[in-house]
């Protein structure tokens, strides 16, 4: 049940806590021409990290289910509430950022059993 739970709250709190030191130590030490591809760079990798961290710990059936639709909802709820949603290219970036941990998921190391033959 600990997994489960973790899967569940591990994109979302990676996603807070990496965006926070890439907004802290990162982007005031980038040149003013290169932040914005610092930005979307990191608008693509860290919901991938957060994705990832749920396919290693639920396993990768159930990480790319469990960790992508919190990416999903949370990212979405968290744009709309929040103004960012009249610019489509952080919510596109963030979609490919879940696509593209779907892709290494099948590379990604896991614990053991995978979660998703647990309940069903």
């Amino acid at each position: 049940m600990l997994r489960l739970l973790a899967g569940f709250a591990a994109p979302a709190a990676l996603y807070l806590v990496v965006w926070e030191a890439v907004a802290r130590w990162v982007l005031p030490n980038i040149a003013a021409s290169g932040k914005g591809f610092v930005i979307d760079l990191s608008s693509v990798l860290i919901p991938c990290i957060g994705v990832m961290a749920s396919v290693f710990i639920t396993g990768v059936k159930a990480g790319r289910m469990l960790g992508g639709g919190v990416m999903a909802v949370f990212f979405l709820i968290l744009y709309f509430s929040s103004g960012v949603a009249f610019s489509w290219s952080p919510v596109g970036l963030t979609f490919a950022g879940i696509a593209l941990a779907w892709v290494l998921a099948r590379f990604c190391p896991t614990m053991k059993p995978d979660l998703s033959t647990a309940f069903g």
